[in-house]
């Protein structure tokens, strides 16, 4: 496990403020290589990977949360997965060359949302985040201030070796007095402290090691460091997931498709893993038909 894919918390010991810094390299360069991103996808992606996690983090709960994007455009899809081992992958589907202004335009026409995902037959939780500011940040800001009511202040910087993001937020019910949004948002500790996080850009993020980043950012402020979290790639998808696939497929058009190509391939959209299956295989799936398939997640 890369020891530069970690995820860092840490709390404001005198201001009910907490915060994380998430950096992903070879999970994220894993994960970009599956596929011939274009760039502005693989930018996309890599934000999407580090939002992420970093809510992964601040909601708990065993199973996985999902950014998934959905439009008609140029941009199909896009989500981006981790679940409460920080186990990672993400995906994207398009049409044709696409530009960082195609991008922006499909995000104003789709539909953007979390999803946490607790395991089968369980009812999925799902927050619908509006598109603001041209901005994957400010969406989800936003979405922590309406429909969470907590100050939320995210960055993400991207390049072709990492992804990082970094992320303060009020502790939820930690200032008794504060009973809104407003209160938060203009209290004297939330204010001091993205003042001096303001100076946060690109660079900063990408080339900084983590203890100095704080110190830098708050070099006045007691904070308190918790243990870093690891972060993976990982995919669900094995060859069981195939067969039941295949089930799916039915009897019918899968002889259909031996009779053509002699097997059937059978591929994971995340992570581009293909499953091979001949007539043997074929026959044999079909006799067991009556077992109970796997979770299938199609997309």
């Amino acid at each position: 496990m890369s020891t530069k894919d970690l995820l860092h918390r840490f709390i404001f010991d005198k201001a009910p403020v907490r915060g994380e810094f998430i950096c992903l390299e070879e999970s994220f360069r894993t994960i970009i290589h599956q596929h011939a991103y274009p760039q502005p996808i693989r930018h996309l992606l890599g934000e999407a990977l580090c939002v992420a996690g970093l809510l992964s983090a601040i909601i708990k709960f065993n199973g996985r949360l999902t950014v998934q994007f959905r439009g008609k455009g140029k941009l199909k899809l896009l989500l981006a997965q981790c679940d409460n081992q920080f186990r990672m992958r993400a995906l994207a589907k398009w049409d044709g060359d696409l530009s960082y202004e195609d991008l922006m335009e499909a995000f104003n026409e789709g539909v953007l949302v979390i999803m946490l995902d607790s395991g089968l037959n369980k009812n999925r939780y799902q927050g619908i985040v509006a598109w603001r500011g041209n901005s994957l940040a400010e969406s989800i800001e936003g979405y922590f201030r309406e429909s969470e009511q907590l100050a939320t202040k995210i960055w993400l910087a991207v390049d072709e070796r990492r992804a990082t993001g970094f992320l303060l937020q009020v502790v939820p019910a930690a200032d008794k007095d504060a009973t809104s949004i407003e209160k938060a948002v203009i209290s004297p500790n939330w204010d001091r402290i993205t003042k001096q996080a303001a100076q946060l850009d690109s660079s900063t993020l990408l080339y900084n090691d983590y203890p100095l980043l704080l110190q830098n950012l708050f070099p006045e402020e007691e904070i308190r460091i918790f243990p870093s979290i690891p972060a993976s790639f990982h995919c669900s998808c094995s060859r069981k997931r195939g067969e039941d696939a295949i089930l799916l497929l039915g009897r019918e058009e899968a002889e259909a498709e031996l009779q053509n190509n002699r097997t059937i391939v059978v591929t994971c959209d995340f992570c581009n893993q293909e499953y091979v299956f001949d007539a043997v295989d074929v026959a044999r799936i079909f006799e067991n038909k009556d077992r109970p398939p796997s979770d299938i997640q199609l997309h």
